[in-house]
């Protein structure tokens, strides 16, 4: 895939670092990570890298050198990159289930009337996933009641493994490092398999082909890019953060608005 010049030589001359990740679950063999950059002052974005897809070893638990060696190649380049000190990393899948869920699985569980609609069913869908559904009428795949399930354990695996050198926003919302749940389903013109909206699409590596992983991560990476860059990256739309007053327990999907 493409590699911007001098791509990971001096990771300090970026104001802004995003990587993107494409979570394909445990046993999953097209893993693709891609990462961008930004210098303030400059109204464009940096490629430094797109991954070969990839599948994670059997032979180690998933930690960063397994995310980001397929990429970088270089154990001490992946350390100097998570230094960073405004760094996010944003992810498709859930970084955590539905508090009812929990409650449920830890024997706490209270009946509940079976809801007229799916995603008010509180044992399957976050609040988050409301939000978007009332907003946008979008309905994301539930953790708890579909496959995504599998993504998301090896999304919250991950996030404990990176958790030293990024954190969740919720449980730090000023968090210079971050680890974001993102939907680049929602960059798109019609959903997912399709082409992202033509402002967002300009940004891509020209390479990069509507419908693979690859592209995907490639859309992570840019909503993990403003908001490491504070929304400061003038070529991408603002990012939708939650509401002030919305309960952060079970996280936030950061994306571009439609």
């Amino acid at each position: 895939m493409r590699h911007d010049k001098g791509a990971g030589s001096a990771w300090g001359e970026w104001d802004a670092i995003g990587i993107g990740w494409d979570v394909r679950g445990w046993q999953g063999n097209a893993q693709a990570v891609a990462l961008v950059a930004w210098r303030r002052g400059e109204l464009g974005v940096h490629w430094l890298g797109v991954s070969p897809l990839f599948r994670l070893s059997s032979r180690a638990a998933p930690d960063r050198y397994a995310l980001l060696m397929p990429l970088l190649k270089e154990k001490g380049r992946c350390d100097a990159l998570l230094a960073h000190p405004r760094l996010a990393i944003g992810i498709d899948a859930p970084l955590a289930f539905p508090r009812a869920f929990c409650a449920l699985l830890a024997g706490q569980g209270e009946a509940v009337p079976v809801p007229e609609r799916e995603i008010d069913n509180p044992y399957a869908y976050r609040d988050c996933e409301r939000w978007l559904h009332g907003r946008y009428g979008k309905k994301p795949l539930s953790a708890s009641f579909d496959r995504l399930g599998n993504n998301a354990s090896l999304a919250l695996v991950m996030g404990a493994a990176l958790a030293p050198l990024v954190r969740v926003p919720q449980q730090a919302p000023a968090a210079a490092r971050a680890l974001l749940e993102v939907y680049p389903a929602l960059a798109k013109q019609g959903g997912r398999g399709t082409s992202a909206r033509p402002a967002i699409g300009a940004l891509l590596p020209a390479d990069l082909q509507p419908g693979t992983d690859p592209y995907d991560a490639a859309l992570c990476a840019l909503m993990a890019l403003q908001y490491a860059a504070d929304g400061a990256v003038g070529a991408l739309p603002p990012l939708q953060a939650p509401p002030a007053d919305f309960p952060r327990d079970e996280g936030w999907i950061y994306h571009f608005a439609p």
